[in-house]
């Protein structure tokens, strides 16, 4: 057992609360004097940290958030669609310009496929399916005028895609002439490698709409200081539209669908944003300052695209 100071020495910064701690860990009093008499024998092993739990929600504790969140209120959520590639495929490029450059509907299959099961099984991020759909980001450069792609290229075929979707209903764009050499990336969200991607060709990836609901804006970026390790981005303007324009139904289906935050890029100046908004009947494009508050019906989005 060793002599006196080197019993002193293990026991060292263990108080009586630590103690009590140790047994209950082995379950009871008993247990562990039955282990200390060699009649039983405990076993230990790694505990899982996982980052999104069985529902595909992002877990703040495991991702050392300190920045305000709250859980998600799901009497606000988003439907779950089980749809075929080529119906994805040919709502994106109706509603965008002809010409613009997609990869074939095959491709984006085996492509996205290939990504998931590459992914799915990691013990620490496979949950993020739960929630996730793939996507087809169109190969498309907004790295010089973020803005004016937004603009000029993503918000007129959300237009379009809404309006097929709902002939009754409008879309309005809250900051529409406003966006033109106004828009910035926020670093560190891993958004800035999708534009970059974009820019060369197009991208298959899984995007999720609302695995941050509960999280502030703040809270969704310090996430992303452990999941952009996992080949994650979060979401900006030309994701989060291009899904809206895959996804119209489920996106903007009405006043309990959660606000989709554009989280990974700013408008004018670090203390605006940008977001939709579904209403019963209306699908709106606009602003927001409260980059700080813990909001139970609001999402960023999360794309894995690597």
């Amino acid at each position: 057992m060793g002599d006196v100071k080197e019993v002193l020495e293990k026991l060292r910064g263990i108080d009586a609360s630590k103690l009590l701690a140790v047994v209950d860990l082995f379950g009871s009093r008993e247990i562990l004097e039955a282990c200390l008499r060699g009649e039983k024998r405990m076993t230990l092993e790694d505990v899982i940290r996982k980052l999104f739990d069985h529902t595909g929600r992002c877990i703040p504790q495991h991702l050392g958030i300190t920045k305000k969140a709250c859980d998600e209120n799901r009497d606000f959520h988003v439907e779950s669609s089980m749809r075929y590639y080529a119906t994805t495929h040919e709502r994106l490029v109706s509603s965008f310009p002809e010409g613009t450059e997609f990869l074939s509907a095959e491709e984006f299959e085996r492509n996205a496929e290939t990504l998931k099961a590459k992914c799915i099984s990691h013990e620490l991020i496979g949950n993020f399916f739960q929630r996730a759909w793939p996507i087809l980001l169109p190969k498309h450069d907004a790295r010089e005028n973020y803005g004016a792609s937004m603009q000029d290229f993503i918000l007129p075929a959300v237009k379009d895609a809404y309006r097929r979707q709902f002939p009754e209903r409008k879309f309005t764009n809250h900051r529409d002439g406003e966006l033109a050499e106004k828009v910035s990336i926020i670093s560190g969200t891993g958004h800035d490698e999708v534009v970059s991607l974009m820019a060369e060709k197009s991208v298959e990836a899984w995007y999720s709409p609302n695995p941050f609901q509960g999280f502030s804006i703040f809270a969704q970026r310090e996430a992303m200081k452990i999941l952009v390790q996992y080949g994650f981005s979060l979401a900006g303007g030309v994701d989060t539209g291009v899904a809206a324009v895959a996804y119209t139904g489920e996106m903007a289906r009405d006043y309990k669908t959660p606000a989709c935050t554009c989280s990974a890029i700013s408008w004018r100046s670090a203390d605006y944003s940008l977001h939709f908004n579904a209403h019963d009947d209306e699908f709106r494009f606009g602003s927001t300052d409260n980059l700080a508050d813990a909001n139970d019906l609001n999402s960023g989005g999360l794309v894995l695209f690597r």
